[in-house]
């Protein structure tokens, strides 16, 4: 797998470091806003229910399995956590879609990229319809993850698995923003991106994690819409003529790119 996890913490770094730049701060105000509002009633909710959850737990223990409670408990609150934590980011990032999208355009801007021009209702529709593109990849996955969670034996590997698959969810929903704005395809985001797995993981398994964070979790959404257009932009290459071909060639020919981009950067750093 190419990449590097700390790369991916970096850009993060980053996003939080550029929330207040100037030219940035008019279009993280509303993403903000919305996020401080849906994760504050998103930690409420998630508390009140997870505290009953746990007391029915203990409940339907019979006295004798009690020894059980203090090994479900901690898998059965990573379980919840990571599904709380997924479910409302999925939710938040779908409903602020159009903000997340014009402050991804003007990061490229910011950063000398040049982005194409459109009206802000095509903007709006566009961000909309891809969201629900995104939902139909990501729900069937959810679902079956969740179905796992409750078999026994297996479930002992759902926290594992939410973690893994919401680090890779949550990378694809944030890189794509960029992509959406110069009009590329959701299959060459997902073939860009394994590309470039690790530092991608890395990014959302950090994202994912500060979302569960009560405060700390009101800046992320912004601030990792700015860390992964900032990733997109260095990182991964947008492929030419990618429309027309098949996840396979789209892959070969980002790989390809991306290592040209990423040695490229190294010798520049070496003779500077």
């Amino acid at each position: 797998m190419n990449g590097n996890p700390l790369l991916g913490w970096q850009y993060l770094a980053r996003g939080f470091g550029q929330l207040t730049r100037p030219g940035l701060k008019r279009y993280v105000a509303l993403p903000l806003l919305m996020n401080i509002v849906i994760m504050s009633a998103a930690t409420w909710w998630g508390g009140r229910k997870i505290s009953g959850w746990i007391e029915q737990l203990t409940q339907w223990l019979p006295d004798w399995l009690s020894w059980l409670y203090w090994l479900l408990l901690p898998l059965a609150l990573l379980t919840l956590l990571f599904v709380m934590a997924y479910f409302f980011s999925a939710v938040l990032v779908s409903l602020a879609s159009p903000f997340n999208g014009l402050l991804s355009e003007h990061v490229e801007r910011a950063s000398g990229r040049t982005v194409p021009e459109e009206s802000l209702w095509s903007m709006v529709r566009r961000t909309f319809g891809r969201e629900l593109t995104k939902l139909g990849y990501l729900l069937p996955r959810y679902l079956l993850i969740l179905v796992l969670s409750f078999i026994p034996v297996v479930n002992l590997a759902a926290p594992f698995l939410w973690f893994w698959f919401g680090s890779w969810v949550v990378a694809l929903q944030y890189i794509d923003y960029s992509y959406d704005n110069h009009g590329r395809p959701f299959h060459e985001v997902r073939a860009s991106v394994k590309a470039d797995l690790l530092t991608a993981l890395g990014f959302g398994a950090l994202v994912a994690g500060l979302m569960m964070i009560p405060v700390v979790n009101w800046f992320v959404m912004p601030a990792a819409v700015i860390g992964a257009t900032l990733l997109r932009c260095e990182r991964l290459p947008l492929a030419s003529g990618a429309q027309g071909k098949g996840a396979e060639a789209v892959y070969a020919e980002i790989s390809i790119d991306a290592k040209r981009l990423r040695h490229g950067g190294s010798q520049r750093s070496d003779r500077g």
